[in-house]
């Protein structure tokens, strides 16, 4: 069930209106049913064993309480376990089954097993709900409430990666009915629908030049790879927004998790702006527990590098994801160690030096993505290849260009702050502006509207 649908509008509709009509037990009771509903259309084969795993993580969180480091251990092995099977499984065992195959000349078959739908978000909400729990926090004791917690179906899919202490405490004391919930919930709708509009139609360009850069220009290469660019941002973001547009209209509230992130000045800030509820897990359950920037500079690139690395792997089984991981955390070892330096510059040299840092990071976060996006490390060498040498060939839609263009000035968020003026809140003409977008978004949506991109890890 695709947010960007008709058939997710008419189940929204129906499970708002019935969950405010419930007392607040049936409630709860009845958004856990509609979240396993919502996941079943996607594959009702799973269901069984999600409720098994979800209930050995709120019965390890329980014992967590008594058995801190056993239930902690036990919660890493089985989560990370059921990870490394569904996810890694096809990878490693099909690389085996190809060597065999060559050895004795006789084609073997890979494993071909499933990836269920949101293992990778789902995995880490519940290692650390259990990790915090072994920290000192809270445990859940009940069942339907902590079911609630893992299934609730706006961030289920794709995140926000959601922790206890920010979705829990709205579980058991759920908010009364009030229009204000609608009132935030209608430009995050309208706002979601319309990036994911965005993106399916960048996602044609984008397509064309990763599957055969080499028949393409130098400057298509760049817009195809810049239609990317902005095809990932705006169908994740847009995806987060109905997410949180979602929970508002049933009276929650998810965390943002993203923050204009091609503004950023740096790797670091990237990773501020970018996917912010992964880049609070990674930090707390990964880069602070390997050490930090407690134990010296050497152990802190080590931690960065590990991190950034595992949070690749996170990403898709496949060595780009892992170079990917890979670039991020050279990056950020490399901007750490000129740390210092760069503030000291920045004072002095103001806007140009950061017009420098900037044009620099969005160059180094967009050819980062050739490794993300690239189906092959030889696609992702014809592609750097292709991007970094002149070279002519097939160009590309000018509308494209000029597309690609317009979100590169767009993200300053000037218009954002005149929008507000022109349609203040709450006022017709903001509505009337909400009516407009939305009807464009429907009549601009692709027929064949594209899965989210994120739906596949």
């Amino acid at each position: 069930m695709n947010f960007a649908t008709l058939g997710y509008a008419l189940f929204l509709m129906v499970v708002t209106v019935l969950y405010w009509l419930m007392p607040r037990r049936a409630g709860r009771l009845w958004l856990v049913f509609a979240s396993l509903v919502f996941y079943a259309s996607w594959n009702p084969v799973y269901v069984p064993g999600f409720l098994l795993v979800l209930t050995a993580n709120w019965g390890l969180g329980l014992a967590a309480v008594r058995f801190r480091r056993p239930a902690v251990l036990f919660a890493v092995a089985l989560n990370l376990g059921l990870l490394a099977f569904f996810k890694y499984a096809n990878w490693l065992l099909g690389g085996a089954t190809g060597a065999l195959g060559q050895i004795t000349g006789r084609p073997q078959e890979g494993p071909g097993i499933v990836l269920p739908l949101a293992i990778s978000f789902v995995t880490f909400t519940m290692l650390a709900y259990v990790i915090d729990i072994g920290r000192g926090a809270r445990p859940e004791r009940n069942l339907g409430r902590f079911a609630l917690f893992i299934t609730f179906f706006p961030h289920l899919i794709a995140g926000p990666i959601m922790r206890g202490r920010e979705l829990l405490p709205q579980v058991r004391h759920p908010r009364p009915l009030r229009r204000t919930y609608f009132a935030r919930a209608l430009p995050l709708l309208v706002s979601g629908l319309i990036k994911k509009t965005i993106g399916d139609n960048l996602a044609p360009t984008a397509n064309a030049v990763f599957a055969r850069p080499t028949i393409f220009a130098t400057w298509s290469v760049w817009v195809g790879l810049l239609a990317f660019t902005f095809q990932i941002y705006f169908d994740f973001s847009g995806y987060t927004d109905l997410a949180r547009g979602s929970a508002e209209m049933l009276g929650f509230r998810l965390p943002l998790n993203f923050n204009w992130p091609y503004r950023a000045l740096s790797i670091q800030d990237f990773w501020r702006r970018w996917h912010m509820t992964l880049s609070r897990w990674l930090r707390d359950y990964l880069y602070i527990p390997l050490g930090g920037s407690r134990h010296g500079p050497a152990r802190t690139y080590l931690a960065l590098m590990v991190t950034m690395l595992l949070g690749g792997l996170w990403h898709g089984a496949g060595l780009t994801f892992i170079l990917w991981g890979g670039w991020h955390g050279s990056g950020l070892a490399i901007q750490r160690f000129f740390h210092a330096r760069s503030d000291a510059v920045a004072r002095i040299a103001g806007i140009p030096w950061r017009a420098l840092a900037w044009t620099a990071t969005f160059a180094f976060v967009v050819l980062g993505w050739i490794l993300f996006r690239a189906e092959s490390l030889a696609k992702a060498g014809q592609m750097f290849s292709g991007a970094l040498t002149i070279h002519g060939g097939q160009r590309v839609s000018s509308f494209v260009a000029l597309a690609c263009l317009a979100f590169l000035v767009g993200q300053w968020p000037g218009w954002v702050d005149w929008f507000r003026a022109v349609a203040p809140a709450g006022s017709l003409r903001r509505y009337a502006a909400y009516g407009v977008a939305l009807l464009g978004a429907v009549l601009l949506l692709p027929v064949a509207t594209v899965n989210f991109i994120y739906f596949q890890f």
